[in-house]
């Protein structure tokens, strides 16, 4: 096994990020999160360029520990957007670390639900504020056949969180093994 994995949970507000790299966290072995929601809360919060290299460094600073402690795979979310986000976080972290990016996608109808029925606070103003400033990226799959990073796109916006997380592991099985996963589609997510 790679001494070293990172596994890059991006998408839009409302895909699901959050959600998600708690849930799969259970089922990855030598496993640790990231959130990156959590790591920038500061005050005030200036959305800018500074304010995501912090992110950056936050996280690369924080995944370098969890390996130094043995947590072989590092889920993390929430701090890449753009094949060009990617791009400043790389050299942030050794060169042989095994990357895979798993892009989350859902429509705007069900992305609008999820973060009305979540507590952060929302109108929306903001929501499509937030939109039109991150629209949904296709940086990070064109650049994919070129890119140091497996990747993965899925739309999980007429799913239920387990079955996300079982077609992921399915998809993964040099990650979460080879064993039939309860309710995994054979397709790619």
């Amino acid at each position: 096994m790679n001494a070293r994995r990172l596994i890059i949970i991006t998408g839009q507000e409302g895909a699901g990020k959050s959600t998600l790299v708690r849930a799969l966290l259970p089922h990855t072995p030598d496993g640790a999160r990231i959130d990156a929601e959590d790591l920038g809360q500061v005050n005030p919060c200036t959305m800018d360029e500074a304010f995501n290299e912090m992110l950056r460094r936050n996280v690369a600073a924080l995944a370098t520990n969890f390996w130094a402690f043995g947590h072989h795979n590092v889920l993390a979310a929430s701090f890449i957007d753009t094949h060009d986000d990617y791009l400043r976080f790389r050299p942030l972290i050794p060169e042989n670390t095994e990357i895979t990016l798993i892009q989350l996608c859902a429509s705007r109808p069900v992305r609008d639900q999820r973060r009305i029925h979540r507590p952060k606070p929302t109108s929306p103003e903001w929501r499509d504020r937030v939109d039109r400033a991150c629209p949904e990226d296709t940086s990070l799959a064109q650049m994919s056949g070129t890119a140091d990073y497996r990747y993965l796109r899925t739309d999980n916006g007429h799913e239920d969180i387990t079955t996300t997380v079982n077609r992921l592991r399915s998809a993964l099985p040099d990650i979460y093994g080879t064993a039939e996963v309860p309710g995994a589609s054979p397709t790619n997510p």
